[in-house]
């Protein structure tokens, strides 16, 4: 196999045509396919013989039970006698599970041309003797062993990483199922996985199985090698994130060999064994962790100091393994738009009203008290806020039934930077209670949904709006200049291009 080859799409149909359809539709993406013959209905399954012969491509042969993570409910005796009949088809790679007992069943496989994959399945979490059991699950050197673990947090994921340093230069399959796992899926080939697999956005074969055209036109999964450098995105949530779009698109632009990824994290002090693992070289910062990541920082600009958040964080060059330097580009990247929104400027004696005090308030705030703005800040509870007021200089008040009186009179200027209204929690509108009049700037930081229904009432209202996205994109192009010292290329804003003029209803 060539590193192209080893992005597998799982073929999850119920009859043979209609994963013949889905491999026609993916087939620039991929280097070989893997038949579940477990999701084909029962008129069906005996037609999975033909497929080697059909597909053009290298074929696996899977027949997964229900407790492994399939759909086969037969017993065991009805599923290898299948397997036997099936693997005379001229499959490449037949799936076994580590505990098959079946005299001859590896002799007909490779009397039919085809090797044996020895795979395990843990949902549980990540074995601490991983790689100790990967060692043990090839029965000849002939087969490749696989296994797939759940990866329920970022120690779990950790944990995985260490794995495959301890059998790095083995052949073997090795991934992290679920979105924290995501990151094995990516970096296969960079840490030395023979097979990625990947499926349909609507047929997914296994828990955070990304699409073939995903893997590829995004972070161009076949161009990956040990030579690639690794950026990304931490926060929880953070897999909607459009940061890697952006990035991504950069990159490729430029022609740079770097790929930057979406990392669910749940346990920061994790996250950082993680980072040195893959040897990640820049980070994007989101909620919850700007203030958190400021404890592993040794150097900070004049930005972090005075906002006490950090959303930008590189390797530093002056120790061996490059300690964390960090930085914040929330503020321009707030100012950018809004200086666009008033036609070039922002007036001075602006009165102006944030809702939420997390990470990104201070950013904001920051900014438009930077710009002689008076401000008032809304948060629900008045321990957060009032850390905010004690640091800057505004006004600051609960988020209760008098609220929408008090924004009236800092009303030229709304933010709203909570994360109400972010998805999965769309349709929460942060301020119910606020009537618009009109004559508003209202300016959402959250990006997905593009129009919040925040905005939505804004916009029915005749405000003129600026959108996340227009933040995201500003930010974007400080945070690529400090990861590559290079110029975010305008091939970068891709689908996201007409939203950045976006600023009238």
């Amino acid at each position: 196999m060539t590193d192209s080859s080893r992005l597998c799409l799982c073929l999850t149909g119920p009859t043979l045509e209609s994963d013949l359809r889905l491999l026609e539709e993916y087939r620039p993406f991929i280097g070989l396919a893997e038949v579940r013959a477990d999701f084909l209905s029962a008129g069906e399954i005996a037609s999975a013989a033909r497929l080697p012969r059909l597909a053009g491509l290298p074929v696996i042969l899977t027949v997964r039970r229900v407790r492994d993570g399939g759909r086969f409910a037969g017993s065991e005796s009805d599923r290898v006698a299948l397997l036997r009949k099936l693997a005379a088809g001229g499959f490449a790679f037949v799936d076994l599970e580590e505990d098959v007992e079946a005299p001859g069943l590896e002799a007909d496989i490779e009397a039919g041309g085809g090797r044996i994959i020895r795979s395990m399945h843990d949902f549980s979490g990540v074995p601490v003797d991983l790689a100790v059991r990967m060692r043990r699950l090839a029965r000849s050197p002939r087969e490749l062993p696989k296994a797939a673990v759940m990866t329920r947090g970022t120690a779990d994921l950790a944990g995985l990483l260490d794995a495959f340093g301890e059998l790095a230069g083995t052949e073997k399959v090795l991934l992290g199922m679920g979105d924290c796992g995501f990151a094995t899926r990516v970096l296969a080939s960079r840490l030395g996985s023979r097979i990625c697999y990947s499926s349909p956005p609507e047929a997914s074969a296994a828990p955070g199985q990304a699409d073939p055209r995903t893997l590829e036109t995004l972070y161009r999964f076949s161009r990956i090698d040990a030579g690639t450098a690794v950026y990304g995105v931490i926060g929880n949530p953070v897999m909607h994130s459009l940061s890697p779009s952006i990035h991504n698109r950069g990159f490729a632009a430029l022609g740079l060999n770097a790929v930057y990824l979406p990392f669910l994290v749940d346990d920061l002090a994790a996250f950082w064994t993680v980072a040195d693992s893959i040897d990640i070289r820049g980070i994007s910062v989101t909620a919850p962790f700007k203030e958190e990541v400021l404890p592993a920082l040794v150097r900070r600009d004049a930005l972090v100091e005075a906002l006490g958040a950090c959303n930008t964080i590189i390797r530093g060059r002056g120790t061996e393994r490059g300690e964390w330097e960090g930085a914040n580009t929330d503020v321009e990247g707030f100012l950018a738009p809004l200086r666009e929104a008033f036609g070039g400027a922002i007036p001075r004696g602006l009165r102006a009203t944030v809702i939420g005090a997390g990470g990104a308030s201070r950013a904001v705030v920051h900014a438009l008290s930077s710009q002689g703005a008076e401000v008032l800040l809304l948060n629900r509870t008045m321990e957060r806020a009032g850390e905010l007021a004690r640091r800057f200089p505004v006004s600051a008040a609960p988020l209760d039934e008098r609220a929408p009186a008090l924004a009236h009179e800092y009303s030229s200027l709304i933010v709203q930077a909570s994360s109400a209204g972010m998805e999965p929690d769309a349709g929460v509108d942060p301020f119910p209670g606020y009537q618009f009049s009109g004559r508003e700037v209202v300016y959402e930081l959250i990006y997905r949904p593009h129009v919040t229904a925040f905005l939505e009432r804004a916009r029915r209202a005749g405000c003129r709006l600026v959108f996340g996205e227009q933040m995201l994109l500003a930010q974007a192009r400080e945070q690529f200049r400090l990861f590559t010292g290079l110029n975010l290329p305008p091939e970068a804003f891709g689908p996201h291009r007409e939203n950045i003029h976006e600023t009238t209803p």
